[in-house]
């Protein structure tokens, strides 16, 4: 069967379901807490503030990031569940992130502090998804295998430490990288396939 736009955007809609419900998660929480505003008491804890914020925008641009795999001409089953795994790992780090308002009162902080070990396991796994994804097909690694590769790095660190301003200083470094990232790969859609299949 030839590999043309309708299949792709057939094989690719489980993925964009998937990430999809992870910013669904994140909308939802912060529904919940606009809705419930007046009984809530919230501890916030702006590290994890600007980690849901990342996690949003991660989710975002790996739907932006779809489109590109487009350009590839042939997928196989095992590429396809490959293609599955990022949404995924970034679906469940997102669950992980957002708490349940289920009682009264919401610790910010202790609830970051409660799953971050599970969570930068899962995006240390999550990174190193996006860092072979193009070799996944056959292509050499993306010219972002370098920003991808600090992110990583920044996911192992976090994992094993539990110094609170360490934790602050790499969560707003991530920031840092996002936006180096954005601005110099993925303001045009499918930026980094377009240089990958050239």
């Amino acid at each position: 069967m030839e590999f043309t736009p309708g299949i792709f955007m057939f094989i690719v809609a489980l993925a964009a379901v998937v990430n999809g419900l992870g910013i669904v998660r994140i909308i939802g929480g912060l529904g919940e807490f606009v809705r419930r505003r007046e009984s809530l008491n919230v501890n916030f804890y702006w590290v994890h503030s600007l980690l849901v914020l990342f996690q949003l925008l991660t989710h975002v641009l790996l739907w932006w990031a779809l489109i590109g795999l487009r350009e590839i001409n042939s997928i196989n089953f095992l590429q396809y569940l490959y293609i599955l795994v990022g949404p995924l790992l970034l679906f469940l780090a997102t669950s992980l992130l957002i708490p349940d308002f289920t009682d009264d009162k919401v610790d910010l902080r202790a609830a970051y502090w409660r799953s971050y070990k599970p969570y930068y396991s899962i995006l240390t796994i999550f990174w190193i998804w996006c860092i072979l994804i193009w070799p996944a097909f056959g292509y050499p690694l993306a010219p972002t295998w370098k920003l991808l590769s600090c992110w990583l790095t920044i996911m192992i660190i976090l994992r094993f430490t539990e110094n609170a301003k360490v934790h602050a200083v790499l969560v707003s470094v991530n920031w840092l990288l996002l936006i180096f990232f954005i601005a110099v790969y993925a303001m045009r859609l499918g930026g980094v396939a377009s240089q990958m299949i050239q």
